[in-house]
């Protein structure tokens, strides 16, 4: 497999679990207004499987991750986190389209405020600019949403922040800046120092290991060079957090994940793929697709399904008729 493709795949993987493991310091971190509102006594869920439903078309272009959060707030409401994260730099001119589609979806859905983040994750990833307008004659809405580009933050200042997701970011900043480079050893060792010089627990410090080590990939020498190292470290200062099967584990886990990542990109691409082909075809012969109907295809996951449905929007005499055969009549 191509170093890039490793690359995406590992990143996405390593961007949920970072989300999952440390998500009040990533709130604390970009949006420290609601950090302080929100009640962390009280559980926050995320909803993987009702992000897979909302996604149900796919709109090419960039590679991202999506993590939707229901938190409640000190007052006793609940609000709903919508982090989308673009982690590839090709250009996406439907970036803030998708950002609001996602946002009236998941408010159609729950009726509650939805905060709609946006994490840009490379160099290239400026077509986002915070905002999706669609107006006509007065008439219309203006959607606004966060934006944090990465590579924008000041590193001294991120060297400086006791917050896990600094420490994040300065490897994300690491891998974009050293994409074109192989001298990754001295900037990934840096940062692994970083993790033992903060005094970080043990579940941080592995957590924080991991993503790092995931993102910043070196050639098998280097990694035992590296590792050589970190247990020095470790010993010199009486910090055992990470023992050798642990790392074993988190390579054997970090391949497993790809493997993993890589089947369920092919299978999410297949199921979207034909969702988006039945739902353009109902758009081009019948015009606008009544949402009921959007929603309905987009939670069907059989491809053989969606297959039968897309020969029916072919053959529907309307969309009515489609809806009898949608709904197994």
């Amino acid at each position: 497999m191509p170093e890039s493709s490793r690359y995406w795949t590992y990143f996405d993987e390593a961007w949920k679990k970072i989300i999952e493991r440390f998500f009040p310091q990533f709130l604390e971190f970009f949006i420290p207004e609601l950090y302080a509102d929100v009640d962390f006594s009280k559980p926050f869920t995320f909803l993987d499987k009702e992000m897979e439903q909302l996604a149900q078309q796919s709109f090419g272009g960039s590679k991202f991750v999506d993590k939707l959060v229901q938190v409640f707030l000190k007052d006793g409401s609940d609000r709903w986190i919508l982090v989308h994260i673009e982690v590839q730099g090709d250009e996406d001119k439907a970036f803030s389209l998708r950002m609001y589609r996602y946002f009236y979806r998941i408010f159609d859905r729950h009726g509650k405020p939805v905060v709609s983040i946006a994490i840009l994750a490379s160099f290239e990833s400026e077509v986002a600019t915070g905002t999706f307008e669609l107006k006509e004659y007065g008439s219309g809405v203006e959607f606004q949403y966060l934006t944090f580009k990465l590579m924008r933050y000041e590193r001294e200042d991120l060297e400086n922040d006791a917050n896990p997701i600094a420490l994040v970011i300065l490897a994300a900043q690491d891998r974009e800046r050293l994409r074109r480079s192989r001298d990754r050893f001295n900037a990934k060792w840096y940062l692994i120092r970083k993790l033992y010089e903060r005094g970080y627990s043990r579940e941080e410090i592995i957590g924080l290991f991991e993503f790092i080590d995931w993102v910043l990939q070196l050639s098998d020498e280097e990694e035992g060079q590296l590792w050589e190292e970190v247990k020095t470290l470790q010993e010199e200062n009486k910090m055992p957090y990470i023992t050798s099967v642990e790392r074993i584990g988190m390579r054997k886990g970090r391949e497993q994940g790809l493997q993993q990542g890589l089947q369920q990109g092919l299978q999410q691409g297949l199921q979207q793929g034909l969702q988006s082909s039945v739902l353009e075809t109902l758009d081009v012969r019948f015009g606008i697709v009544p949402a009921s109907i959007s929603d309905d295809v987009g939670q069907i996951q059989d491809p053989d399904r969606l297959r039968t449905l897309l020969r029916r929007a072919i053959r529907s005499a309307s969309l009515e008729e489609f809806q009898q055969a949608l709904n197994g009549d």
